[in-house]
Parts: structure tokens; sequence; C-alpha cells
């Protein structure tokens, strides 16, 4: 039922957000279909650093070098590889899938059909924040699973999100909205008003072509956007990361507010940013393999739908 009504939301969301500059089409559009390809390469190869950063705000100050060290030995080498592989892979691929390919959409469905690189940093923010709505309400159950794959010590769930959110109730499957959307909203926000004028700095100092070296030049513009994001979104997403596994893991009644005052008042605001080179290094990699893959896997998309082959 869950899944059957969010595939639901999503159709609908695609039919609403399109535009008079969109094809209609029972098939998926190349912008479409490209988005979800490259957001499933991104989900799977960024998989060990979202780990690594998950754990790093589960336990906000605890030496990443022991959480590592503890999830060896509760989850053995294997763990770092699966240990909530699907749900996350699932969960970044339709997170990103719905940011990257509603994003556009949004702003020209409230900028009079504009494209973003007509925008303004105003409206591409506005259109950001619009996208951030419908995107958390996709993927809230995913984070769930996440959270309670990662700390199932005693397998209780055999490493299934399908088990895992089928032993939980529907009621808590909205549990850290709050936190899970000031962290995409304003991820979503940095990256796309940032990205455009980083990717001008990078071709002023690279000098030559636009189009020479573009590759490299959409991974740093991608990567640099992406870090943007992350030092905006880092504070409110270790609250979240805290009230979420409260909640579902140790059955402790806790929201935003009230965890982030008392992270901040016994051990430092600092500690807000627990995990910050993991999730930099995470959300930059997202931001740059993004920027790369989405345009190659157009330009792919396009031939095939043409007839024009691989």
């Amino acid at each position: 039922m869950t899944v059957r009504f969010l595939v639901s939301l999503l159709i609908a969301l695609l039919c609403f957000t399109s535009s008079k500059a969109d094809k209609v089409s029972l098939l998926p559009s190349p912008e479409t279909s490209s988005v979800f390809m490259s957001s499933f390469a991104t989900a799977a190869l960024l998989y060990p650093l979202d780990l690594l950063r998950s754990l790093s705000m589960t336990s906000p100050g605890t030496p990443v070098p022991k959480l590592v060290g503890d999830f060896y030995k509760d989850f053995g080498a294997k763990g770092f590889v699966s240990q909530g592989l699907a749900p996350e892979v699932s969960r970044a691929t339709v997170m990103r899938g719905v940011k990257f390919a509603l994003y556009p959409r949004f702003h020209r469905r409230l900028f009079s059909g504009k494209d973003p690189h007509e925008g303004t940093t105003a409206t591409k923010i506005a259109a950001a924040a619009a996208t951030s709505v419908p995107e958390v309400l996709l993927i809230m159950p995913l984070e769930v699973s996440k959270i309670l794959l990662t700390t199932d010590k005693t397998n209780k769930y055999g490493n299934s999100m399908i088990k895992a959110l089928a032993r939980t109730s529907p009621k808590k499957y909205m549990t850290g909205y709050l936190g899970v959307q000031y962290r995409q909203m304003s991820w979503g926000c940095g990256y796309f008003s940032t990205i455009g004028p980083y990717r001008k700095l990078v071709d002023k100092v690279a000098g030559g072509e636009e189009t020479s070296n573009a590759a490299l030049k959409s991974l740093v513009s991608g990567f640099a956007a992406g870090v943007t994001g992350a030092i905006l979104n880092t504070p409110g997403d270790t609250v979240r990361s805290v009230v979420m596994k409260r909640n579902l893991v140790e059955g402790v009644p806790a929201s935003f507010f009230p965890v982030a005052r008392e992270i901040v008042r016994e051990k430092g605001a600092g500690s807000l940013y627990a995990g910050f080179g993991a999730k930099a290094a995470h959300l930059g990699g997202g931001g740059a393999l993004m920027a790369l893959f989405t345009p190659m896997a157009r330009g792919w998309c396009e031939r095939r739908m043409a007839g024009g082959g691989g």
C-alpha cells in the first residue's frame, strides 16, 4: 500500500509540474529518465560514505574510529557494503531522482516557463524549496527503514527494508519529518543556487573554451555546490539523526528543538557538525556525480529514443 501510494504521488507530481515546455508522453522523458539513472549510479557508488556519515551523526561527539570499530564488531566487514544497502540506495535514488527531476519543472511552473538557467538566485531557491516538500514525503518511510537497519545489531529485520517497515507502525513513518525537511530544503537551495556561479568561476579559472574539459568542470562545480549544501544542512541533519534514533531504536520520545538545545548545551555548538568531513565528501561527491552523469545519461536516452542506439 505504501509503495503504491508513493509511486502514485510521484506520477501525480510529474504531471502537475509539467508545463508547455515539457513533452507529454506515456514514457518518461529523457530528462526524467537520465536523472533517475544518474541517481541510482550515484547512490550505489557513495553508499560506504553515507554509512560513515550516518554513524557519525547518530552519535555526535563519538570518535569516528570508535564508531567504525563498533560497527565492525556488530556486523563484520560485510556490513560496510551491505547493512542497510537496499534502503539507502532506494532512498538516495528516489531522493535525488525526485529532487533533480522536479526542480526544473517546479521552476518552469512557478516562473512563467523559465528554465533554471534563466532564473535568478531567488527563483532557484524558491523552486528548490518547493521541490523539497514532495521529495521528503516520498522518502520518509525509507529514512525510517534506513535507521532501523543500520542499528539492527540482533538482525531481527534480516537486513530487509520490507520487514523493517512491516514491523513498524505506519504512524512512525513520519518520525523526524522536521529534520528531514530542513535537511533536504537547505541542501537543495544551496546546491541549485550556487552550481551555476561555481561553474562560471571554474570556467574563468580554467580558461579555454567553455566546452573544453567539460566533465572535469562539471565534477568540480558540482562538488563545490554539494559541499555548500552540506554546510547549510549538517546542523539540522545531526539533530534529525539523534531524534530518529531515540524514537525508533531506543524508544525514547524526542523532538527536534529540545534535542538541538540538549546537544549544544552538553557537547557544544560544534558538535552539530558531527561527521561533517564524511558528509561533505558524500554530498559534495553526490553533487559532483549528478552534475557529471545527468547530461551524459540524457544524451544516451535521447539517442535511444530517437532510434540512434547506444
